[in-house]
């Protein structure tokens, strides 16, 4: 079967929009839990992923990785500058910084989801932004961390970073 030119430019122009690791879903309500997947879709240059990072930013006081099997679980915390009331009256001292999942190793021929338990942040119309570093076999890194300017897409970067859109509720 022969494939139409067009077809095939279009595929391939298709191609590097897939290649990025992304967070699904795409949008969320403002505030509500969420089950958060994030999806690493190939290896660094053919290198299989033997490493996920996840910096998750200041204010998200709940986030919860799920366990994935032949993968180490860390979750880093930092301190708060002063103690606050989670939504549920719980106090806090501390927040997770980032989780990383280690081990696999995930092919470069296969995709992953790391899941998370997150609540979104109360901000309807904004975003949530999860940097994430991608570390494959032979010391290879791929950092998932450009954020688009005002009036700039995520598609125009060469490696933006996962996130999701907040909607009201």
């Amino acid at each position: 079967m022969r494939f139409p030119l067009s077809l095939a430019a279009a595929t391939l122009c298709a191609l590097p929009a897939s290649a990025h690791v992304t967070l699904d879903p795409a949008a969320a309500p403002a505030g509500s839990y969420v089950r958060a997947a994030l999806r690493v879709p190939h290896g660094c240059a053919g290198a299989a992923t033997t490493r996920v990072a996840v910096e998750i930013p200041e204010g998200i006081f709940t986030a919860k990785p799920m366990p994935l099997p032949g993968w180490r679980l860390t979750i880093e915390r930092r301190r708060l500058p002063a103690a606050q009331h989670t939504p549920h009256g719980h106090e806090v001292e501390d927040e997770v910084a980032r989780i990383t999942w280690e081990g696999g190793p995930l092919p470069d021929e296969q995709y992953e989801e790391f899941v998370l338990l997150l609540q979104a942040p109360n901000q309807p119309g904004g975003s949530l932004v999860l940097p994430v570093t991608q570390s494959c076999e032979g010391g290879r890194t791929e950092a998932w961390v450009e954020r688009p300017a005002p009036g700039q897409s995520a598609h125009d970067l060469a490696r933006p970073a996962p996130a999701m859109r907040l909607t009201p509720r």
